[in-house]
């Protein structure tokens, strides 16, 4: 009976390292993908909201719409170039734990770069279009939160870029961090203690 069972069969092939590490991989390759589509939902999004601006907000605009183009294709090229390293096996390493230190080194990544990008973009792109900014930027702020407490003015926009790049380092600083000392944990080390 338990062979027409699948839960069984996805535990073994999980327990077993080269499938757990293919099987994130490709996970990882879904992820970018959904990621790709999502970034061109908002980005022709975005284009709409330009159209209606004045003409100030929408040099703006098209700024920050160049920042979110790049930031997305970041976020989707790291993603991928994670989903090959997390394949690779590390001899004498667990593969949960290969693979949690790139998980956690690209979401520093994806996080740190866009936060960087976005907060550039969004800093110019409020010094041209003030108070009209925010209907764009709102379209993010669920992701990156120092975007929505932009106030309309030069010293607003300021820092939002200050924000954007201290975000973003801390969290590159961050994951990377999290994912040496990971790495660094010591691995099959149990002693067996004699008696006496």
């Amino acid at each position: 009976m338990e062979k027409y069972l699948m839960a069984p069969l996805l535990i073994h092939k999980l327990g077993q390292e080269d499938n757990f590490r293919n099987y994130f991989s490709r996970f990882l390759k879904v992820l970018a993908v959904i990621c790709a589509v999502a970034a061109l939902i908002v980005f022709f999004l975005g284009w709409k909201e330009l159209f209606a601006m004045s003409s100030e907000g929408m040099i703006g605009g098209i700024i920050y719409q160049l920042a979110f183009a790049l930031a997305s294709y970041l976020v989707v090229h790291c993603t991928l170039l994670r989903a090959a390293q997390a394949k690779q096996a590390v001899p004498g390493r667990p593969a949960a734990l290969t693979v949690a230190a790139v998980v956690l080194k690209l979401s520093a990544e994806a996080w740190g770069f866009a936060s960087i990008l976005l907060g550039s973009g969004a800093g110019i792109y409020v010094w041209f279009a003030g108070r009209e900014a925010r209907y764009l930027l709102e379209k993010v702020a669920a992701f990156f939160p120092f975007l929505r407490a932009g106030d309309a003015s030069f010293t607003g926009g300021a820092a939002l870029i200050f924000q954007g790049l201290v975000y973003g380092v801390l969290a590159l600083l961050l994951g990377y961090l999290l994912a040496e000392l990971l790495k660094s944990l010591p691995v099959g080390t149990s002693r067996t203690v004699e008696r006496p």
